[in-house]
């Protein structure tokens, strides 16, 4: 996780290189993460100046100062792993986690589709979901069944949440 911090804090992407596209999923995911932080700063001097004891204003301090810090990797974790695309390969992430790895020559549709049934990932009738906060807005389909990672499941198509879904669309129909 710290890592993803390092990389966020230097503006880098992990993945990204010579061949590779990156297609990142994170615009609109930073209200609850920004809500989360002034809430925090708010409590952070309520309790300063609420609590008698400076050894427990101290501990509550830094387990605020530590809970931020893990919101902050989170969201890094997020914006450094993007969806990468090679000449040969389809990777989906979710923050660290590679979800789905497919051959391109598997896929024979790609077109923007905004769908707003699903705001969770998850897999529902053999199609894989794996939304922003907001639903999905591109449809992918394969030629065959193909396996989710870390799921024992197979599935036809996926439908998710990209940052510019018209440019992973051209990219995906693009040769090599």
């Amino acid at each position: 996780m710290i890592r993803s911090l390092w990389l966020w804090c230097r503006g880098r992407v992990d993945g990204a290189g010579e061949g590779v596209s990156t297609f990142g999923y994170t615009a609109g995911t930073l209200a609850i993460p920004a809500a989360f932080l002034v809430a925090s700063l708010v409590e952070a001097v309520a309790l300063h100046l609420l609590v008698p004891w400076q050894w427990l204003r101290v501990v509550l301090l830094v387990l605020t100062a530590v809970s931020l810090v893990a919101m902050a990797c989170w969201l890094a974790a997020r914006a450094v792993h993007p969806h990468l695309v090679t000449a040969e390969k389809l990777t989906l992430r979710s923050g660290r986690d590679t979800v789905l790895s497919v051959d391109r020559s598997r896929i024979v549709r790609a077109v923007p589709t905004r769908r707003f049934e699903h705001t969770t990932p998850g897999i529902h009738d053999g199609r894989f979901y794996l939304p922003g906060p907001d639903g999905t807005v591109i449809d992918i389909d394969f030629d065959a069944p193909v396996g989710v990672e870390h799921e024992s499941r197979m599935v036809t198509g996926v439908s998710l949440h990209v940052d510019a879904p018209r440019d992973l669309c051209a990219r995906l129909s693009m040769q090599g």
